[in-house]
């Protein structure tokens, strides 16, 4: 018997809390700095800063959630849901991506899955 989009979103909806949690926690872990002191307004100056004009994660790295959502999931996090440029904040990246994870996991949103690469032989 398959599963139905409502008992989907149910199981959806009992995992959102754990995995905004995770979420969360990943994103502070990901954007501290190495060393921690590094002030979050440095460098500064009447100019500002290059580094201020930059998302606070960019979306190469929110790829990296993928451990988060498939330890939540069971689901990998498909980088076509993910904002190009990234993300200014945490809460920003949670607002745009549980939505678009819950599509995913009640299938409303597919995913394409790439192609295992030929195995070469040999002669």
């Amino acid at each position: 018997m398959a599963t139905t989009k409502d008992e989907l979103k149910k199981a959806f909806a009992a995992k959102v809390s754990k995995l905004k949690a995770e979420l969360e926690a990943w994103f502070k872990e990901e954007t501290e700095s190495i060393d921690g002191s590094v002030e979050a307004g440095a460098p500064s100056g009447a100019g500002g800063s290059i580094m201020g004009m930059r998302p606070a994660i960019d979306s190469k790295r929110v790829v990296d959630a993928t451990v988060v959502t498939k330890k939540v999931l069971d689901i990998d996090l498909p980088p076509q849901i993910i904002k190009a440029g990234g993300y200014g904040s945490c809460d920003e990246m949670i607002a745009d991506i549980v939505p678009k994870l819950e599509k995913v996991f009640i299938g409303d949103i597919k995913v394409r899955k790439p192609k295992p690469a030929k195995e070469l032989s040999t002669v």
